[in-house]
């Protein structure tokens, strides 16, 4: 194993020294490098691999290059690229394949590999590593659909992206994935060709519905009937949206997914303003995501962008949105914006707020639940509100909950002042479990005063190094600073020697460079 690292690192000795000749790197760097590229080499050699030393390998090459590149552009330095960047280049390349030799099955690294060829010229590669990709993995329609993407995303050829997808529905037959990303093609190439004349337009509309509906081989029950039908007279859209419209309603109804649905807005909301006019395409988006809400095919993101644009269209009552944000939390109970926007339209109620928020609690996830308790203490208004909080705070079993304790000091101060702030930290410093930011807080708030109360800054950092003295060591470092500043200089070296005694022993050290770095500064 040392005999072939060596030979490995005797092969780069030419790129190292043109990388000190042009100056790149100065000796101590070029040392690092062979020394990092020789460990490297030793974990690749060893007779078990591991994925991990292969990945971590390529990504220090990869950065390498990327640092190479903004020097030079720095220097201003065109020396010698041919045999230093495609050294790397090469070596990299020669590792993409010894991976994907010896861990097939990471099917993401195929796609690293294509970037790379592509970063640094390596174009011609990239056919044969698609095909080798689909040679070991074609047995998998997800890894065509892929394939399909790369090609449609990253080099926008529709063609080629078609042709693997055809290819891999011959394969897979009955793949809902690959029939769906077909027509996903399909539109893409009907937004492309918009501007051309009807008859062309239709024949691309039924060519698409035809292939990837009504040609579906085992497709039973689907037949074909002519696409006007399912225009609705009341939206009086441009024939090429109607169409467009009608193609997306249909495949919805063949393969109900809320990622189709969410492509469908999108797609609508990017028409050319050659097809309709901005009047059209909002009323043609409103259409799409009330389609999407009526069937349930409407992501949590997707509700806040629906919501909104209602709102701001101001066509809908509150009453009329409360009722599709009351049938949305039903159907789709865990989606946090949907009661976020609940909240928001009835903040001026704010007995429904709390009654919302409790309905909330119960069907979101923690962060989510969380998320909704902050907002509503940031839109308070009134002393009842925040007592009514206040009172579920304390009689709360949800930990949770107890993470808005923060807030709930902020705006308590807010609202009714200094001493109402100081009566509830005292209540809240004795609910468990104790936390640092509710100490933090309360210090700010008696440090933005006019002329502070040294005494009950003190009680407060007293308080905090009280519950959290041993984990944390920016605590101790704002008492000190506080005692040089506002209290007591000669009690700081008191506050450094109880940090030194209260601190966990690994954290001693950081308290120590912490202080010594602030005496510098």
């Amino acid at each position: 194993m040392a005999e072939q690292v060596n030979q490995r690192i005797e092969e780069m000795i030419n790129e190292l020294e043109q990388m000190r000749r042009t100056e790149l790197f100065d000796d101590e760097e070029i040392k690092e490098i062979s020394r990092k590229r020789k460990e490297f080499e030793y974990h690749i050699q060893r007779r078990v691999k591991h994925k991990e030393d292969y990945i971590q390998y390529i990504a220090y090459e990869l950065a390498l290059l990327e640092d190479i590149s903004i020097r030079r552009k720095q220097a201003k330095l065109t020396e010698k690229k041919n045999v230093i960047e495609m050294a790397i280049a090469r070596r990299l390349n020669k590792l993409f394949k010894q991976f994907i030799y010896r861990f097939q099955n990471e099917i993401e690294v195929y796609f690293e590999y294509i970037r790379f060829c592509r970063a640094v010229g390596f174009e011609q590669a990239i056919s044969g590593i698609l095909g080798q990709m689909l040679q070991i993995h074609g047995d998998k329609p997800k890894v065509w659909q892929m394939a399909s993407k790369w090609e449609s995303e990253e080099q926008n050829n529709l063609n080629n992206a078609r042709n693997f997808l055809l290819k891999g529905i011959q394969r897979h037959p009955e793949s809902e994935v690959l029939f769906l990303e077909l027509f996903n093609i399909e539109l893409m190439e009907l937004v492309f060709n918009a501007e051309s004349e009807d008859d062309k337009i239709k024949s691309s509309i039924v060519d698409g519905v035809v292939r990837v509906v009504y040609l579906r081989p085992g497709g039973s029950g689907c037949h074909w009937q002519e696409i006007e039908q399912y225009v609705e007279e009341e939206n009086s859209f441009p024939k090429e949206v109607n169409n467009f419209i009608c193609m997306y309603e249909e495949a919805l109804q063949q393969f109900p997914d809320e990622k189709l649905c969410t492509k469908y807005i999108h797609e609508l909301l990017g028409v050319s303003e050659n097809i309709c006019t901005d009047y059209q395409k909002i009323r043609a988006v409103k259409h799409a995501w009330m389609y999407g809400h009526e069937n349930a095919l409407l992501t949590d993101d997707m509700y806040a962008f629906g919501i909104e644009m209602l709102i701001l269209d101001n066509e809908k009552s509150n009453e009329e949105l409360n009722e599709i944000l009351n049938f949305a939390s039903k159907r789709n109970p865990q989606y946090r914006s949907v009661w976020e926007e609940k909240l928001l339209l009835n903040k001026s109620n704010e007995k429904k707020m709390i009654a919302i928020l409790q309905d909330a609690t119960r069907s979101l996830k923690a962060s989510d639940a969380l998320h909704l308790y902050n907002l509503v203490l940031e839109n308070v208004e009134s002393n009842e509100m925040l007592k009514s909080l206040h009172k579920k705070f304390q009689s709360c079993e949800n930990s949770v909950l107890l993470e808005v304790k923060p807030k709930l000091l902020q705006q308590m101060f807010k609202h009714n002042g200094l001493k109402a702030a100081r009566d509830l930290y005292e209540d809240l410093i004795k609910t468990p479990p104790p936390q640092i930011e509710v100490h933090k807080i309360m210090i700010d708030i008696e440090k933005s005063q006019e002329k502070i109360n040294v005494k009950n800054i003190r009680k407060c950092f007293e308080c905090a190094v009280n519950h959290h003295g041993s984990d944390n060591v920016d605590i101790w470092m704002d008492y000190m600073k506080f005692e040089i500043e506002n209290g007591n200089a000669q009690a700081s070296p008191l506050v450094y020697r109880r940090a030194i005694g209260m601190l966990k022993k690994e954290l001693v050290d950081e308290f120590i460079k912490a202080q010594t770095m602030a005496k510098i500064k």
